[in-house]
């Protein structure tokens, strides 16, 4: 009897496959996202009531209607990610399911997206192998988890460059990609410095396939969607007064988040040397210290210990077959441009997360190689691949998870709801908190007006302005509460009334 072979049974069962691991790779991304992180974060928290606040009342926190930037802190949070929200925020209330649904619902469109590209670009057997390494791949999965605006960068980026691709073929696509390419600067800043090198090299890619109706279209298309957003940095940067347009506002922010966190704040070769070692020391080590990033590299890291051989086999193995892929090579121009641009920031996970799936990218190149050459045997690479994903999640869970995950606040909200019964005409919460502020917003759904009127900032004009109070709170001088929500272990004095989590209500 002729035993079945690995790869035909691959061929013959394909869309199964492809199917079993799309939905594999969505559950990882969309179960208990709400509560999973445990508690919430200061950038969704603030990205979350800013949606809230447009959707209901036409403004954002700072009074700003509309805002193509959102001016957040006083140096500015991408507006994207809560536009996305209001939508959930309208059926289902603010919450932090809402907040992050926009990350998780894009993590699962990569995974599509991804697939497809692959397939068209080498074939269904490297498809389900590229889908498979993303589908369990530690950052993507932690990304897609939690409400941070620049995390939707990576997925409109791999929509412009599938779109890109299949432009070469059809160029009436070339309007898509030039749509995605746009809205991903209102991603994540970021965008500002790649797209000026990888679109230009695209289009010397595309080259004479380019036709002259639909590259003018799209060039219009993505100037009249980038010109907003593009006009908002550039009045902080220069600047100039704030404008408002049809009720849209472009604002200008107390300082650049690109110039703070990039050469464009000075230091010239000095910073692109420390931008190098960073970035070096980033890929070595797979995390940047920052646990709601990447966990450390003994629990996987960004991808797996293995990942970056495998990116230097596939990037080997991708220069030796491009007359034989040629569509590959907007992949390689991808991670060239990305790789240039993290000269210029002072990067960490997700200030470089343009980099992260084009790496993925050759990831599963270099696997695929493998596992040909393995033939009968590959089922065991794919086999340790679902191993260490499994110990990954188990990791995630124990970190982000409980009560020790302090950089969320678990039991702030118990505190808040709790604290809501006791009727204290001021709550104090305890600066331990980042931002403590936008979280009594959050959870009590101040309404904006009431905020902009009553609230009290150390500096008006930091980077990262302090709350000191606003109406029925106080961030200063826990004397002038009824109430305190104080950081456990850190603060407890009084009469403890309750505890939650992190924290205890004291009157």
């Amino acid at each position: 009897m002729r035993r079945t072979r690995l790869p035909d049974l691959i061929d013959r069962h394909e869309w199964l496959l492809a199917g079993l691991l799309l939905v594999l790779g969505c559950a990882l991304r969309l179960t208990l996202c709400g509560a999973l992180p445990v508690g919430l974060n200061q950038d969704e928290a603030s990205a979350g009531y800013d949606a809230w606040a447009i959707l209901h009342y036409g403004i954002d926190r700072c009074g700003k209607s509309w805002p193509v930037l959102l001016t957040a802190w006083g140096s500015g949070q991408n507006a994207l990610m809560s536009y996305l929200a209001m939508p959930g925020i309208a059926l289902f209330g603010l919450s932090a399911f809402t907040t992050r649904l926009p990350n998780a619902l894009a993590g699962c469109l990569t995974l599509w997206v991804f697939w497809r590209l692959a397939r068209r670009v080498r074939g269904p057997r490297f498809a389900l192998t590229a889908l498979l390494v993303l589908s369990l791949n530690p950052w993507h999965i932690m990304m897609s988890r939690w409400g941070l605006e620049s995390n939707l960068l990576p997925c409109f980026l791999l929509l412009g460059l599938y779109f890109t691709v299949l432009a070469a073929e059809r160029p009436r696509l070339l309007v898509a990609a030039a749509a995605c390419f746009a809205l991903s600067l209102y991603a994540y800043g970021t965008a500002f410095f790649l797209l000026p090198l990888l679109m230009p090299c695209l289009l010397i890619w595309l080259g004479r396939r380019l036709r002259w109706k639909p590259t003018l279209l799209a060039l219009g298309v993505f100037v009249l969607l980038a010109l907003p957003i593009t006009a908002a940095q550039a009045i902080s940067a220069l600047g100039w007064e704030e404008t408002v347009i049809f009720g849209v506002t472009l604002p200008r922010l107390s300082e650049s988040r690109q110039a703070a966190t990039s050469v464009l704040g000075g230091g010239g070769l000095r910073a692109v040397w420390g931008n190098l070692k960073n970035l070096l020391r980033l890929l070595w080590t797979q995390s940047d210290g920052l646990i709601w990033n990447a966990l450390p590299l003994r629990q996987g890291g960004l991808f797996y210990f293995f990942g970056l051989p495998l990116a230097v086999v596939g990037i080997v193995c991708s220069i030796r077959q491009r007359k034989n892929v040629s569509d590959e090579l907007p992949l390689l121009l991808s991670l060239g441009c990305g790789l240039a641009c993290a000269l210029l920031i002072d990067g960490n996970v997700n200030r470089l997360n343009f980099l992260w799936l084009p790496l993925l990218w050759f990831c599963a190149v270099g696997l695929h190689a493998i596992l040909a050459r393995l033939g009968s045997w590959a089922a065991l690479p794919i086999l340790g691949l679902l191993a260490c994903c499994c110990f990954f999640c188990s990791s995630y869970v124990r970190s982000l998870g409980g009560r020790g995950n302090v950089n969320f606040f678990p039991g702030l909200e118990e505190s808040l709801r709790f604290a809501d019964t006791l009727d204290a005409e001021t709550v104090y919460i305890t600066p331990t908190v980042n931002q403590p502020y936008i979280f009594a917003l959050f959870y009590e759904q101040v309404p904006p007006d009431t905020f902009v009127e009553s609230v009290e900032y150390r500096d008006e004009n930091a980077a990262f302005r302090d709350v000191l109070r606003f109406e029925g709170f106080e961030f200063a001088d826990p004397t002038k509460a009824d109430v305190r929500i104080v950081w456990r272990g850190y603060e407890e004095d009084g009469e403890v009334l309750a505890r939650y989590g992190c924290f205890a209500v004291c009157r």
